[in-house]
């Protein structure tokens, strides 16, 4: 069975999204990507690229000076601007090829796990391109991604294919180098709602490989300096 597409063919993404934020709150279990980005972020005017249901907005809204939250999904958008504290941050519901921001305005870009769901090159490409422009000189984009062999990419099978090496090579080859490594895990409250998270994303294939609240996750963070 073919693995859901996130952004075309999942639901969890759209309107049935609490599954998706359960999700996206157990990742990364330690903390250790919060940590780093809570130093990067401090006094910065960052736009979030892929914001999602917030999963980061807390902290880069905190020590930022002026957050961006930008996504594809118009439902976790809203749930992202109900935990918004500062009155001076910005919501666009728009796609990352046209972000309709100024060039050269943003000092940081941080991009969770988004431009790997673009499976059309030509797409991701023009999303990359769009978020360089919007970056000013000197200025940084972050891009959180999964590493190879893990539980996470076994789960997904991600294990029998080359496609997460694929894509991160992609990133390499379009002037970013690797800043940090995470071996971290997914920490969700009961087996049975990890597999219920992997099923309304993944489908029944994925979540049936699910044994354990804990599943090993390793991240990557790629760094792009203008």
């Amino acid at each position: 069975m073919k693995e859901k597409n996130l952004l075309k063919d999942s639901s969890a993404y759209y309107e049935n999204n609490d599954y998706y934020e359960i999700f996206s709150k157990a990742e990364d279990g330690e903390s250790k990507v919060v940590n780093y980005l809570s130093k990067i972020a401090k006094d910065k005017i960052v736009l979030d690229a892929g914001c999602g249901t917030g999963k980061f907005l807390q902290i880069l809204e905190d020590v930022s000076s002026k957050y961006i939250g930008i996504d594809l999904s118009f439902n976790q958008l809203v749930k992202a601007k109900i935990k918004s504290r500062k009155e001076n941050s910005i919501f666009v519901n728009t796609n990352l090829k046209d972000t309709m921001l100024c060039s050269d305005s943003i000092d940081l870009i941080v991009s969770p796990w988004v431009l790997g769901t673009i499976t059309d090159l030509g797409d991701r490409e023009l999303c990359l391109q769009d978020l360089k422009r919007v970056l000013k000189p000197g200025g940084k984009i972050i891009l959180i991604e999964n590493e190879e062999d893990s539980e996470f990419e076994t789960l997904r099978g991600h294990d029998k294919d080359t496609r997460t090496k694929d894509y991160n090579n992609w990133i390499l080859n379009n002037g970013f180098k690797v800043m940090e490594r995470f071996n971290t895990y997914f920490k969700f409250d009961s087996k049975d709602e990890a597999r219920k998270c992997f099923l309304e994303i993944y489908g029944v294939e994925v979540a049936s490989r699910v044994k354990s609240e804990l599943i090993e996750h390793k991240i990557v963070l790629f760094e792009f300096v203008k």
